[in-house]
């Protein structure tokens, strides 16, 4: 279905073919096609908290997961657009720390700014995916932390469920 689309689709069996896919266009690292083709637009969509990609699930709610720390900007055009729709995967570290005090780390959203001088987007709260293929809703919740299921969710304005950032990408 891809091919007849005119979509390229690689099948991706773990983290590293991910990883080796975005950063030389290619699970084969030996011949890297990044340099003649760099990525201008970056989606993701799939399972996902403020810190990563989920990847493979664990069981009993967990998954397996990996940030973007190894993605090489050299990969990406400076000015690609980065769209992040994964679970709270649009709350930066700032944003994170002021609903879990105890959390001070760098987000994926954070991250993923090295990577562009283009606009990066993500979503603060909770997607629920909706009834026609490739659409979804933020839901009106803020994000959940998974070890912090009895924690009330606080209603988060429509106007800051979407999170637009620009790039720092020099």
């Amino acid at each position: 279905m891809a091919e007849k689309n005119g979509i390229s689709f690689e099948l991706a069996s773990n983290e590293e073919d991910i990883i080796s896919y975005i950063n030389y266009g290619t699970a084969d690292v030996s011949r890297s096609d990044r340099d003649s083709d760099p990525i201008t637009d970056f989606e993701y969509v799939g399972h996902g908290h403020p810190t990563g990609f989920y990847i493979e699930p664990l069981g009993n709610g967990d998954y397996k997961s990996f940030n973007s720390e190894r993605f090489d900007a050299r990969a990406f055009d400076v000015n690609a657009n980065i769209y992040l729709y994964g679970c709270g995967q649009g709350l930066t570290g700032s944003a994170l720390h002021d609903i879990y005090p105890d959390i001070t780390i760098s987000t994926l959203i954070d991250n993923m700014q090295r990577l562009t001088r283009g606009t990066i987007v993500g979503y603060s709260v909770t997607l629920e995916w909706g009834k026609n293929l490739g659409s979804f809703i933020p839901y009106n919740l803020g994000y959940r932390n998974t070890n912090d299921r009895l924690r009330r969710r606080p209603t988060i304005p429509e106007n800051k469920r979407k999170v637009t950032l620009k790039g720092t990408r020099q």
